[in-house]
């Protein structure tokens, strides 16, 4: 299944609400499309191949496209990125994502500030997993009692 293949699917398939995809490449503008196309989404897991991998089309950080998704998806439960990204998804996440639970992040953020957004504002996190991310101990100590489960 290529990228606009997965567009498609989120076209076609309105009661589609989980979505597991596995690619070497993304773009925003198909995040976008896929989280206007299904805002009912609750598992959106978005695995790239390549780690750090930015949007193929304009070489841009996937910040947009995944803010998208937790923006539209108002009932996401659980996400997992991966790609190029910045704090500011993050941002987004803590910002948007208040319904998520379980969140899964690898090589990915620029500093604690990212992990902050999301500890301080993801009320319903219970489980987190990080993978080759630059975030220190602070942020993680400082909410780590409210997780269930971490995993790094």
């Amino acid at each position: 299944l290529t990228e606009q293949g997965l567009v498609s699917v989120s076209e076609g398939c309105p009661k589609l609400q989980s979505v597991l995809y596995f690619c070497r490449q993304m773009s925003n503008a198909a995040l976008v499309t896929i989280a206007r196309n299904r805002p009912n989404m609750t598992r959106f897991r978005l695995c790239i191949i390549e780690p750090r991998c930015p949007d193929y089309l304009t070489l841009e950080p996937l910040d947009t496209g995944f803010g998208a998704i937790v923006q539209q998806c108002k009932d996401l439960q659980r996400l997992s990125l991966s790609g190029l990204l910045t704090d500011r998804v993050f941002e987004y996440i803590g910002t948007y994502a208040k319904k998520l639970e379980m969140l899964s992040v690898a090589f990915a953020g620029d500093s604690d500030l990212g992990l902050h957004h999301v500890l301080s504002g993801c009320d319903s996190l219970r489980k987190l997993e990080i993978r080759d991310c630059p975030f220190g101990d602070k942020a993680l100590l400082a909410n780590a009692a409210k997780l269930e489960t971490m995993r790094s």
